[in-house]
């Protein structure tokens, strides 16, 4: 045999393994279509992908020509019956949230893409099949899960479990006003309070946030010992407070100054707290701790 019948035999044996692999991997994207399928609506944006991938493979291939037209027109048919599936879920994703919200005791409202359920926002992706969910009107971020009525009803409530120190009122109390003395304190070089200064509310934050870690942490400062506390959880802690505070008429008072333009232009220099559980609130740029 010669070296062009050679070479050409080698082109012809490359060229239908590269075919093979080609069918193998249509087959594969079928079988994984089939299996998504079974529950569609939650597996949308993988079908989307297992069908972009599908039709890259279908186009780059040569095929005999019955079984390429059965699968450009299956492809076809099928991608048409997931967008409508798309549009359904569109539509009744804000009913069903609501009805799902309320066994929580939540009222749901607002329109797509942001949705409001108490202290928090939800931010609908309907193209990267994705729900953010805020603290506030989208004041501090929560976290991101999959865009699904009863996945995002789940980590609402897990979010609202673990918000604020879920320290008694009275407790968190005196911890905020050792935090904020420990602030004025450093402030004017002494270790004395200061009566009646105010502090910068983010500065409070980060001395409570130390203040609130546990022996453990104290004796052993590794991540494993950290506790985390947030600029949501102050907020909350301090809508705690405020709400405690009228009602229990205590001694020691915490005051709030209102954050002026200026102090709205950095995260650093304000923190939003909310007046109601309804998500209603105001930016504060710092903090006053009294004895009445």
């Amino acid at each position: 045999m010669g070296d062009f019948e050679t070479m050409d035999l080698e082109r012809l044996i490359g060229e239908f393994e590269e075919q093979q692999r080609t069918f193998q991997n249509i087959n594969k994207l079928l079988r994984e279509i089939f299996k998504l399928d079974k529950n569609r609506n939650e597996n949308l944006p993988k079908i989307r992908q297992a069908i972009s991938k599908l039709k890259d493979v279908a186009n780059s291939v040569q095929m005999v020509e019955t079984s390429a037209h059965n699968l450009t027109k299956w492809i076809s048919q099928y991608e048409s019956e997931v967008t409508n599936a798309e549009e359904e879920i569109r539509k009744q994703f804000g009913a069903k949230l609501e009805k799902e919200l309320g066994k929580l005791g939540l009222s749901l409202s607002g329109q797509y893409p942001e949705l409001k359920a108490g202290l928090f926002t939800i931010e609908l992706d309907f193209d990267k099949w994705k729900a953010t969910l805020w603290y506030g009107p989208k004041q501090e971020h929560l976290v991101q899960c999959p865009l699904s009525v009863s996945k995002i009803a789940h980590q609402l409530e897990k979010e609202r479990q673990q918000l604020g120190s879920r320290l008694p009122e009275n407790q968190l109390l005196e911890k905020i006003g050792e935090a904020y003395y420990r602030v004025v304190g450093m402030k004017r070089g002494e270790n004395a309070p200061i009566i009646g200064e105010n502090a910068p509310i983010i500065r409070v934050l980060a001395e409570l946030s130390y203040l609130l870690q546990s022996p453990d942490f104290l004796q052993d400062p590794k991540r494993e010992n950290y506790r985390s506390y947030s600029r949501a959880d102050f907020s909350y802690d301090l809508f705690r407070i405020q709400r405690f505070q009228k009602e229990a008429h205590s001694l020691s008072q915490i005051q709030l100054t209102i954050a002026t333009l200026t102090h709205t232009k950095r995260r650093s220099d304000f923190l939003w707290v909310p007046y109601d559980e309804h998500g209603k609130g105001t930016a504060y740029s710092h903090l006053k701790f009294e004895k009445v």
